[in-house]
């Protein structure tokens, strides 16, 4: 694979820079960027870091998005109300989240983090172990402002699957997505204190995407919390965040 993918560099990256040039260029969703589920409480907090799907990309609202989504399935499974808030830009890779929107967040404390990234990592072309090392150091410093709070990476979906991405970029940057996320799961390994959700994404994944065929639709967003939300519930039981009876 890996002479394959070298020898298909020079196209992939030629037809790269036509598609940035001619591509759909979608905003980020409106509105607040938090919201919450109502139930009795005291609420769960669920803090969403990432990327321009976390952003709300192509959504009309982020009550479309994976994180309100995860949020109703958290509620529902423990009867809690639960308060979600989004750290999310489109555009960035693991680091630049760090370094940019880091010092916008404010300390307080957390119940669980989804992290959401690695596309961008995957188009940077990061090696796995700078990616494992840039994700690490977030985890770090989130947990520094949050305490010591459970984290679900999202995994890095599949970009051989992206309906905008032609071939050979599809190939590509496929085996280069793959890669970062067999480098997430082996980051949460057996800890209890973080879990790993690969994105499951086949042939048919098309309808789950915008109209730019690189961005989850709210369609997309509902399948994505329903891969998450069993995950995420094992992790605040496993760290004590709601008692194992729940749901």
């Amino acid at each position: 694979m890996a002479s394959l993918s070298l020898a298909l560099a020079p196209i992939g990256l030629a037809q790269g820079k036509r598609l940035r040039k001619r591509a759909v260029r979608l905003a980020e969703a409106p509105g607040a960027r938090c919201g919450e589920v109502a139930g009795p409480g005291p609420a769960l907090r669920l803090l969403a870091v990432g990327e321009s799907p976390l952003a709300g990309v192509g959504l009309d609202s982020f009550r479309d998005s994976v994180s309100c989504a995860l949020a109703q399935h958290l509620g529902g499974a423990t009867g809690r109300a639960v308060a979600w808030k989004i750290l999310a830009r489109g555009g960035l890779t693991a680091e630049a989240v760090h370094e940019k929107l880091l010092p916008d967040l404010d300390a307080e404390s957390t119940d669980l983090i989804l992290i959401g990234l690695g596309v961008n990592d995957s188009l940077a072309m990061r090696s796995a172990r700078r990616w494992r090392a840039d994700l690490q150091a977030l985890i770090q410093a989130l947990r520094a402002r949050t305490g010591p709070a459970p984290v679900l990476l999202a995994g890095v979906p599949d970009m051989q699957r992206f309906p905008l991405l032609p071939f050979p970029l599809s190939v590509l940057l496929g085996a280069r997505s793959r890669l970062l996320d067999h480098a997430a799961a082996g980051l949460v390994g057996s800890r209890a204190d973080m879990g790993h959700v690969p994105m499951r994404l086949d042939a048919g994944s098309s309808a789950l995407f915008c109209e730019d065929g690189f961005h989850p639709n709210a369609i997309g967003h509902a399948r994505w919390a329903e891969q998450l939300a069993p995950a995420a519930l094992d992790l605040l039981r496993a760290t004590g965040k709601v008692r194992r009876s729940a749901g």
